[in-house]
């Protein structure tokens, strides 16, 4: 018995260690605001995303803000700018160090090293 107690007292200790000598730093990183901006044929659009933790440090839940302005260019008629706020819920994947956006199924990934992150083809650079 005292050597199974001994056993699991030393799991857990090497499990602490690990955690203080190899931190998430894509987990540290997500949280703040990502802008990217884009050109087609018809429109200028700048999107703006809002990632904030949900609770406390160490939580894997994230509340992301969405915010859309699009300009439309070479239409026939004169038309007025859109904006659109809409708001998501993300959760944490550790292993594979991506945010799951809840809502839609959208997945964020993030570049440390390049300050960036990325849902589906566009790029977002974090302020």
């Amino acid at each position: 018995m005292k050597i199974l107690i001994l056993l699991f007292s030393f799991i857990l200790l090497l499990q602490s260690c690990n955690s203080i000598f190899n931190p998430d730093n894509v987990k540290d990183f997500i949280p703040g605001v990502y802008c990217t901006a884009w050109t087609t044929a018809f429109s200028q659009s700048r999107d703006t995303l809002l990632i904030e933790t949900i609770t406390q440090q160490g939580s894997e839940g994230y509340i992301i803000t969405r915010r859309t302005h699009v300009d439309f260019i070479n239409a026939a008629k004169k038309r007025e700018p859109e904006y659109s706020i809409v708001k998501w819920r993300g959760t944490y994947d550790a292993s594979n160090k991506t945010v799951l956006i809840n809502n839609n199924g959208r997945v964020l990934s993030f570049d440390t090293n390049k300050k960036e992150m990325k849902m589906g083809v566009a790029v977002y650079k974090k302020l």
